[in-house]
């Protein structure tokens, strides 16, 4: 059974808290920086705290970046609509181009395009709202913050053998393990690379389980 607007409207906001929540308390930046300077005997918070704070911040966004495209890729199936397309999209783009000829839907009950392109679209712009305020955004965050996203669909979309909704590769690649390499340890990439990779999948887990617990439980509304 479709979800109803105002139902839609509350998991999506719950869903922005929920990531957020899910990488700020269980420290998951921070973990990741400690544990790899302390395997790699690099500087760590003691050593150089700017520093240390300056990386936790970016690489946070970057998290943050691949945790909402993650999201993105099995928003569809949480919502139980499938949308075929000749050009990559995904349910979080801002101004997704869904014209009819472009597009197709599958599903077992065989909704239209007419649903299915609008569930996701309204819990996308619900999704950044509450992202938005969650983190402060000005209006340049916001435009800065898509900017980034598209880039990472662009470069994700070129990735070889990349599958939606899984995380059976033993090391990710792409946008944010290059991003995150590099902000990481600049001087030893390949090193950064593969515990940047690691990460990633830690953040794909992590958000495919928001997800999960948004849409695990029903709600009357």
């Amino acid at each position: 059974m479709p979800y109803r607007s105002r139902e839609l409207v509350v998991r999506a906001r719950e869903a922005a808290a929920l990531l957020l929540a899910t990488l700020d308390h269980n420290e998951m930046v921070p973990r990741f920086l400690d544990m790899y300077a302390a395997q790699n005997r690099r500087p760590g918070r003691a050593d150089q705290p700017a520093h240390y704070h300056e990386q936790l911040e970016t690489i946070r966004r970057e998290a943050i970046l691949a945790m909402v495209l993650r999201a993105a890729d099995v928003l569809p199936a949480r919502l139980k609509v499938r949308v075929n397309v000749r050009e990559p999209k995904r349910g979080f783009r801002k101004n997704p181009k869904n014209g009819s000829k472009a597009t197709k839907v599958k599903h077992s009950k065989k909704p239209s395009l007419d649903l299915a392109i609008p569930l996701l679209d309204l819990f996308r712009e619900e999704f950044f709202v509450a992202l938005g305020h969650a983190l402060n955004w000005s209006d340049d965050d916001a435009r800065e913050f898509w900017r980034d996203l598209e880039l990472y669909e662009d470069l994700t979309q070129r990735e070889p053998r990349r599958q939606a909704g899984r995380t059976t590769r033993a090391v990710a690649s792409g946008p944010f393990v290059d991003r995150t390499a590099l902000l990481l340890d600049p001087s030893l990439m390949e090193q950064a690379r593969r515990a940047a990779g690691k990460f990633q999948l830690e953040l794909n887990t992590a958000a495919d389980r928001v997800l999960h617990k948004v849409f695990s439980h029903h709600r009357r509304n």
